[in-house]
């Protein structure tokens, strides 16, 4: 299908109604939670965007863990501080197990140490500093859910590649696109 300029019209036309309700809900956002309409949006983003990014496990059962939750969470205590991390971390969390329709025991758990992470993140971690505390953090993660599953009868052979790829994921998000991304926050 060949975009035009008369399909661009006709899409904004079909949607404007749309578009003015999402910048209005943005603004009274902002003014609710009393902050800019530049985090809320991102909040938004980093919400929707770290959730879908498990929604591969629906289709695909290999030990490879790729997630962008950790990623944003850790970037939003580093730089909008503990409350919106932890909304960004916690809701993330959730939305994804109700994407993949796995609503289990471990929900608890990956809820409980993402807040802990958001935590965290809030605490010690900055801007300038996201990359090396971020990659930190996200290995801590790792380790603790790592442990947690084995100790609840995990796999071996499933979990350190599981874990062990998430971690390399995250080491490349964390060195490449998080020093990137956060100029922009």
């Amino acid at each position: 299908m060949r975009y035009s300029r008369e399909w661009a019209f006709n899409k904004v036309k079909q949607h404007w109604i749309k578009a003015v309700g999402a910048v209005f809900l943005l603004f009274l956002l902002s003014v609710i939670f009393g902050t800019t309409v530049q985090r809320v949006f991102f909040i938004i983003v980093f919400i929707a965007l770290g959730s879908m990014s498990t929604f591969y496990f629906n289709y695909v059962q290999v030990p490879i863990k790729f997630e962008l939750i950790k990623l944003f969470t850790i970037m939003t205590g580093a730089v909008y501080g503990v409350v919106p991390a932890l909304i960004v971390g916690i809701s993330s969390v959730i939305l994804g197990k109700v994407l993949i329709s796995r609503i289990d025991e471990r929900l608890f758990i990956s809820v409980s140490i993402m807040a802990v992470v958001a935590i965290l993140s809030a605490l010690f971690v900055t801007p300038e500093t996201i990359a090396v505390s971020g990659l930190i953090l996200a290995g801590l993660y790792n380790v603790v859910v790592f442990t947690m599953s084995m100790l609840m009868g995990g796999d071996l052979l499933w979990n350190i590649p599981y874990e062990g790829s998430d971690f390399a994921i995250n080491f490349v998000l964390f060195t490449s696109v998080a020093p990137v991304l956060v100029l922009i926050l």
